[in-house]
């Protein structure tokens, strides 16, 4: 038995941020029911360019294509809508990340949705959120990262902007409403009642910059946690150190290395010091790092408690011993691929049985089995298919 068995959920995504949270909650056991619209689904489907070159599974379909069953539907045609209906009546949870008004104009919004089935968690994951004046305006990651001030975090006055390289927002916004949803079902279980579920792209980026918020709400400061950390080179890579928590870092760095203390610099005597004349640290530090290994400097540092980690790319990391031990990657069986390493869910239960994920479907793959659990008949369903009520 897995955590959220016998719940099912309607899936009507596109692109990361609700499709990662519909196979959230499939990994935790829930039957996700992703609804696409014909010919060619969500687009997630054609955004790996290698993929479609080769006319195969996107790559980026995969990592949030995991644990669903597939129906296309066509919701412009008034049977589509009926069908949609009729598994909005039985479902538990329905999600979707359409613009402000898209689900009304089809008859399915909150308010239409909850008198039919007064149980049902409604989820929405809007890019700017539900009012205001950009609430119209088409979102993606790094348009909320430019709007919310997440670009310009750690930014100098007059520098480039910069945007992480990894939807992060996505990510984050994905977590934000599935965990909305569970609390929403928890409700549930004492009140009988569904509940309406929002959030956006826009204010969870504003969220995760909650500490920097803070600091200008309260003292008019601008934080920058990234002045308290270095990156150094070394004989074979990189390492980050971390001056946080110490009273006189530079003094414990030369320690390590058997250096003559450097803090004896005016300059350099505190910790805070230290941060404002990072540049100095650098200069003076930076060649002695580079004459050790990424181990040897990991390993010297540690003994002398300052806060450290090599600095690795990705293909490194997903080799990586702790990596591994983990449990983060899971064998996916991918069509055309055979097994697949993909990054699971972070967040595990001692509980729950380990299975083997179900690989992310073809457009439709399961239109035929869904409607038959929703009691339409062979004959139903073939008409349907005859008229690209579903394919």
């Amino acid at each position: 038995m897995q955590p959220l068995s016998g719940i099912t959920v309607l899936e009507l995504g596109m692109v990361m941020q609700v499709p990662l949270a519909g196979q959230m909650l499939g990994d935790y056991g829930a039957d996700v029911i992703k609804i696409e619209r014909p010919p060619r689904g969500d687009i997630m489907r054609d955004l790996d360019e290698v993929g479609t070159a080769r006319e195969d599974m996107s790559c980026y379909y995969a990592a949030v294509g995991c644990n669903k069953r597939t129906l296309c539907l066509d919701l412009k045609q008034a049977e589509g809508r009926e069908v949609l209906g009729k598994l909005i009546d039985k479902a538990d949870v329905l999600i979707h990340n359409f613009r402000p008004g898209a689900m009304e104009r089809l008859g399915f919004g909150y308010e239409e949705v909850s008198k039919r089935n007064p149980r049902l968690v409604y989820a929405v994951g809007y890019a700017f959120g539900a009012r205001g004046p950009l609430s119209g305006m088409p979102g993606q990651d790094m348009l909320a990262q430019s709007l919310s001030g997440f670009a310009m975090n750690g930014v100098e006055s007059g520098d480039r902007p910069r945007l992480t390289a990894t939807p992060t927002v996505d990510y984050a916004t994905a977590a934000s409403l599935s965990q909305g949803i569970l609390a929403a079902l928890m409700g549930r279980e004492r009140t009988g009642k569904g509940d309406l579920v929002t959030t956006s792209l826009f204010d969870v980026a504003i969220a995760m910059q909650l500490l920097e918020a803070s600091s200008r709400s309260m003292y008019s400061y601008r934080t920058d946690w990234v002045q308290y950390a270095m990156i150094f080179k070394t004989l074979d890579g990189w390492v980050t150190v971390l001056t946080l928590f110490r009273d006189n870092p530079l003094q414990l760095m030369c320690t390590a290395f058997d250096e003559d203390d450097m803090s004896t610099d005016p300059l350099l005597a505190t910790a805070s010091l230290q941060r404002k004349h990072a540049h100095i640290v650098q200069e003076k530090f930076g060649p002695v790092m580079e004459r050790y290994t990424t181990a040897e400097c990991v390993e010297r540092l540690s003994k002398t408690d300052i806060l450290c980690a090599p600095v690795l790319d990705l293909d490194e990391t997903l080799k990586h011993p702790q990596t591994l031990q983990n449990d983060i990657l899971r064998e996916v069986d991918i069509p055309g691929h055979g097994p697949v390493q993909l990054v699971g869910n972070p967040v595990k239960l001692a509980s729950q049985v380990k299975q083997k994920p179900r690989p992310p479907a073809a457009l439709g793959e399961f239109s035929r089995e869904i409607l038959s659990d929703f009691d339409y008949t062979e004959n139903e369903i073939r008409g349907f298919l005859e008229r690209g009520v579903i394919n």
